[in-house]
This record gives structure tokens, C-alpha cells and sequence, in this order.
């Protein structure tokens, strides 16, 4: 084969290590991805029972606060009583203790339902808390052991970013150039293998991707003579492939 599209495809295979484990550095192991999103959708619904709590709690203290100063305000009324001047003075004076007293009772409805609300979310969050603490004791086990291992896997990182560098500096600018087009396009994807199919009395090459129907001789050229040629369908580079 070609030594350059041998090149191109080991600079393929070692970009796609140093993706996967760039990624893997950043996130958390696939074996620990399960528990992960557990611990985080659980740590999530906390923040927000959390917040419920704070809310419930802060409606309760202003109804309480608005029975105070409707209580107040029905103490200054009934003090108006004794100093009313006739019949049309009292029976409006009566119309605005009759509100305050509505208001009062309106008010203490609401303080009761916060209240309850604010024991009902409490109650909740304590639960979920006790239920947390073995989550959180497994969670910060695994995440330990991954810790433990993430020195060697930087490591290996950047024995792969010193090889990419290597492999990189041996391909020619422009192929190196449409390879980074088709791979940011592709999402890393930018090579794809040949693929045979056996048909009555002939072989037919097609691009493992797309498959999109190679021409014989370009199959020929890329198996036996290693030239570096794009599918002519999705354009990303071919592969020998296997067969």
C-alpha cells in the first residue's frame, strides 16, 4: 500500500483515540455513566426541592407578616368606634372592619396552606436526603477510582497528541487540509472503509458509509496501489477495507 494513505489512515485512527479519550477526560468513564446521570438527576431534584422549600417557607413569613398588619389595621378601626358621629359614619366605619376581618380570615387561609405547603416540602426533602446519602457514598467511590486513574489516561493523551503531531507532519498540507473539512463535517468521521458485495459472476466495491457504488478501478487503485481517492458520494476519504 501507499505509505502515504497508510499515513492517513493511522493519523485517522490515532486522531479518534485522542478524541475519545480527550472526551473521556473531560467526562467520566462509560462504566460509571449510569451512576453518574443517577447521581446527578437526583442531586438536581434536591436543588430544586431545596428551592421549593425556600419559597414555601418565604410565602408562609409574608402571610404572617400580611395577618399582622390586617390585624393592625382592624385594631385601628374598631379604636374609631367609640368616636363615630352618626348612623352614615358607623355603618361605613362597620363596612371597613367587616372587610379587615375578611381580609384577616382570607389571609390566615393562605398562611395555613403555605404552612402545610412548607411541611409537605420538608418532609419531602428530608426524605430524598436520607435517600441520597448511599447514592452520593457510591458516586463518590467510583468517582475516586476514576480520579486515581486519570494521571494515566493524561498520559496517554499526550502520547497520542505527540504521535497525531508526528503522523500530521508527514501529510502533504492540502490532504491534510481536506481532512480536517470532511472530519469537522463528519464529526471525526473522516475516513470509510470499501465494502464488497458479491453479485452473479462479479465483485462490486461500495463505500461502507454511504454506499454509495465505487468504480471498479478506483477500488482497484485504493486496494492494491493505496491512492488516496474520496468517495465520490459523501466525499470522505476510502479505505482499503477488509476482503
Amino acid at each position: 500500500m501507499n505509505d502515504l494513505l497508510q499515513r492517513l489512515i493511522e493519523f485517522h485512527r490515532t486522531a479518534r483515540e485522542l478524541a475519545a479519550t480527550r472526551a473521556l477526560l473531560a467526562g467520566v468513564p462509560e462504566e460509571m455513566r449510569a451512576l453518574h446521570d443517577e447521581f446527578t438527576a437526583a442531586k438536581e431534584a434536591l436543588g430544586a426541592l431545596e428551592a421549593t422549600a425556600r419559597e414555601t417557607r418565604k410565602a408562609r413569613v409574608a402571610a404572617e407578616g400580611a395577618i399582622s398588619d390586617a390585624q393592625e389595621k382592624l385594631r385601628k378601626f374598631q379604636q374609631q368606634v367609640p368616636r363615630v358621629r352618626n348612623q352614615r359614619e358607623y355603618a361605613a366605619l362597620l363596612t371597613e372592619i367587616d372587610g379587615a376581618k375578611a381580609e384577616i380570615k382570607r389571609l390566615e387561609e393562605q398562611a395555613l396552606g403555605a404552612l402545610e405547603a412548607a411541611d409537605r416540602s420538608i418532609e419531602e426533602l428530608e426524605a430524598r436526603k436520607a435517600a441520597f446519602v448511599d447514592l452520593e457514598a457510591r458516586y463518590a467511590e467510583e468517582l475516586a477510582a476514576w480520579e486515581a486513574r486519570k494521571p494515566g489516561v493524561a498520559h496517554h493523551a499526550s502520547e497520542l497528541e505527540t504521535e497525531a503531531e508526528r503522523l500530521r507532519a508527514e501529510l502533504p498540507r492540502p490532504i491534510l487540509a481536506q481532512y480536517h473539512r470532511i472530519s469537522e463535517k463528519y464529526r471525526g468521521e473522516a475516513l470509510s472503509p470499501l465494502r464488497r458485495s458479491e453479485g452473479p459472476g462479479a465483485s462490486f466495491w461500495f463505500c461502507s458509509t454511504c454506499n454509495y457504488q465505487v468504480r471498479p478501478q478506483v477500488a482497484v487503485e485504493v486496494r492494491t496501489r493505496g491512492v488516496i481517492v474520496q468517495c465520490e458520494g459523501c466525499r470522505r476519504f476510502l479505505s482499503p477495507g477488509e476482503g
